[in-house]
């Protein structure tokens, strides 16, 4: 008989580490930083350690009198009470780790060997945020869904930003057979400096389709001469078929959190909630991302003069008059990325 051990009884678990949950509540402190930061976006170097890997759920069990014929164990984990649609993982050990589960979602597990089953047991993960996620050799990786909107939230699992795969990092077997799991179809890369260097992505080589729109960051994205990038860009998030999507630049830190902001905005994520997105970079390697860098600053101006009595008003006006994007498209981008709570709606 194989009795299971933790996580059982419904209990919660958070996956944020300690400084990650330090880092979130600590918004006086985060709000009143230096802006002369020193880091150049299009010439990263890495600092320090990565502190953007997510806590794994530790799953444990044991077995009464095992039969000692050298069978693995299949550890199953559902989103479901029927356990239909569950992942599983092949392990020899009676613990295994497994990361990247969703935010705020009930989780259902149970342990087989030699065609036995265990009992069902459940769980919860804590509503904290950002998700993180663990690909790896990849550093500051999370999902931008989970977040509050009016009416609902920002559906997990179809929105990933980061780092990139090859050049100055490097993407595990292991890492890219995570990309897999997560289901990630399209990889939307904004690395100028990919021109003439990357012909064929690590992405493209695992089945993954990539979209090359290099990309500006910061007020530089306000410039006429980008309008036909731009709208290369959030197009794709108007086609359904391109989900989940993996959006990235050099170090998933200035290109890729000026788009994600203008994203977030259109979304109806709070403007706190926008901000504590870019500042999260911090816990990678790639240096401190403040609100107060004068880069950023520049930016939040030109977003602030934008029409609109709210970021997402503002956002959509962006959208509109300088990525040249359409009303139905916009429209399409929130019936896909936008889940309604009991209310029935999800727009702002």
């Amino acid at each position: 008989m194989i009795e299971l051990i933790s996580p059982t009884g419904g209990r919660e678990i958070s996956l944020q580490t300690d400084t990650q949950r330090k880092f979130i509540e600590d918004e006086q402190h985060r709000a009143q930083m230096d802006g002369a930061l020193t880091f150049q976006w299009y010439d990263l170097v890495k600092q320090g350690e990565d502190h953007s890997v997510p806590v794994p759920v530790v799953f444990s069990w044991q077995e009464h009198e095992p039969e000692n014929n050298g069978a693995a164990y299949y550890l199953l984990v559902s989103e479901h009470a029927d356990m239909k649609d569950a992942w599983f993982y092949v392990t020899e050990q009676t613990e295994h780790a497994v990361y990247n589960l969703k935010v705020n979602t009930a989780y259902y597990w149970c342990v087989q060997r030699n065609g036995k089953r265990s009992e069902i047991a459940s769980f919860k993960t804590a509503d904290t945020l950002p998700r993180c996620i663990k690909i790896d050799h990849i550093p500051n990786v999370r999902d931008m869904g989970g977040y509050r909107v009016k009416g609902g939230r920002i559906r997990q699992g179809l929105l990933y930003r980061g780092g990139e795969f090859e050049l100055h990092m490097q993407l595990s077997d292991k890492g890219a057979r995570e990309l897999l799991r997560l289901g990630v179809r399209t990889e939307l890369d904004m690395r100028g400096e990919a021109r003439g260097q990357v012909d064929f992505t690590t992405a493209e080589a695992i089945g993954i389709a990539r979209v090359f729109v290099p990309s500006v960051p910061y007020a530089a994205i306000f410039e006429k001469e980008h309008a036909p990038r731009l709208r290369a860009f959030f197009e794709i998030f108007a086609d359904p078929t391109r989900y989940p999507i993996y959006f990235h630049c050099w170090g998933g830190a200035d290109r890729t959190g000026t788009f994600a902001f203008i994203l977030g905005a259109a979304l109806g994520m709070s403007e706190q909630d926008l901000i504590t997105e870019y500042e999260f970079t911090s816990l990678s390697i790639w240096g401190v991302r403040s609100r107060n860098y004068g880069d950023f600053q520049a930016f939040l101006q030109g977003f602030a003069a934008l029409s609109g009595s709210t970021a997402q008003d503002k956002a959509r006006t962006f959208l509109v008059q300088y990525a040249g994007m359409t009303h139905e498209q916009i429209v399409m981008i929130e019936n896909v990325l936008l889940e309604k709570d009991e209310s029935g709606c999800a727009s702002v």
